[in-house]
């Protein structure tokens, strides 16, 4: 039907996660590539440069802790902790080149 939308988003700078599986990465112009013939409404970055580095940080220090409930703990902590850093993305994803460490990218298409 016409006129429907889609919303994607996808992980870009990310460390590997399998849930279920990881497969690839994809950037804005890999995402309008897999769009075909939709119509491209609106596209940018979910998440940027501040949450994927200190995504990599919590990821880091869980690789540094040999029990699984110490890391498990240690993601929930640094989460915590870290996460009001996480507002230095409202600044950084102005600039035209977030997109270098972006972590998220997203696209809306419309159905013509």
């Amino acid at each position: 039907m016409p006129g429907g939308y889609a919303h994607l988003v996808t992980p870009f700078c990310h460390p590997f996660h399998e849930y279920p599986k990881d497969y690839r990465r994809f950037t804005l112009d890999g995402l309008k590539q897999l769009a075909g013939p939709m119509e491209v409404v609106a596209e940018g970055w979910h998440t940027g440069p501040t949450a994927t580095l200190l995504l990599f940080v919590i990821e880091y220090v869980k690789l540094l802790l040999p029990y699984k409930a110490w890391r498990f703990i240690a993601h929930g902590v640094l989460g915590w902790l870290l996460f009001p850093l996480r507002y230095l993305d409202v600044l950084l994803l102005k600039s035209p080149a977030a997109n270098r460490l972006g972590n998220h990218c997203y696209i809306w298409l419309r159905k013509v």
